[in-house]
């Protein structure tokens, strides 16, 4: 089916509403999608095989398609289960950046996935510390952290509806300044002390229903 769909900024809007009103089942206000849509819209522009294409003429299924397309010629690596992706990131030597987790976060949504679970080695987090990362406060507050000490691995299990229904532009602005000054004073904390410090799910924990659905996929990882 066609949509009336002009610009990257407006395909966004129409599916996080889709997604997040049907799957989650609570309504996606204006306000608080901007920061994630103009996320996204720069996202998708970065990339000259997506500016290249009329969004007025495209349906979802065709933008869905050219975005996989973009995942295969940059061989991303992934598997599915379920609501879950599973992103295994072993072999990195740093932790993703906020652009490569936006990226994540719209795959997910044109395959209408509810987490994606990035998997880290442990030693990773020992040797990273929290002022070499931008994405790690994102990871924290929308995702459930899990460690596997007989892999040595670690897991951010992300929660999608968690992160779209956070106004991260007008959040109370005691909090954010008191994070921002905890984040300074503890920036020579590896990230894995950081999260222990911080700890992990806060705006999972806000819904009962997303908490509902995120601790059934903890236990089942």
């Amino acid at each position: 089916m066609k949509t009336s769909i002009t610009t990257n900024a407006e395909f966004i809007e129409v599916k996080l509403k889709e997604i997040i009103e049907q799957k989650i089942g609570f309504k996606f206000e204006e306000p608080s999608n901007k920061w994630i849509v103009e996320s996204i819209e720069m996202l998708l522009n970065s990339y000259p095989i997506l500016r290249k294409f009329n969004y007025k003429k495209m349906s979802l299924a065709q933008l869905q398609a050219l975005v996989e397309s973009l995942f295969k010629f940059l061989e991303m690596q992934y598997s599915e289960e379920d609501d879950l992706i599973h992103v295994d990131l072993t072999e990195m030597k740093t932790l993703i950046s906020f652009k490569e987790m936006m990226f994540w976060i719209v795959f997910a949504l044109l395959n209408d996935k509810s987490h994606v679970d990035f998997m880290f080695r442990e030693k990773l987090l020992d040797d990273i510390k929290i002022s070499n990362t931008d994405v790690i406060d994102y990871l924290c507050d929308n995702s459930y952290f899990l460690k596997n000490s007989i892999k040595k691995e670690c897991h951010f299990t992300l929660s999608i509806a968690a992160i779209l229904g956070f106004d991260y532009y007008n959040q109370d602005p005691i909090l954010s300044s008191l994070l921002t000054i905890q984040q300074c004073y503890k920036q020579d904390l590896s990230i894995k002390e950081y999260i222990q410090y911080r700890k992990t799910g806060q705006n999972i924990n806000t819904k009962p229903k997303l908490k509902m659905q995120s601790s059934s996929i903890k236990i089942n990882l």
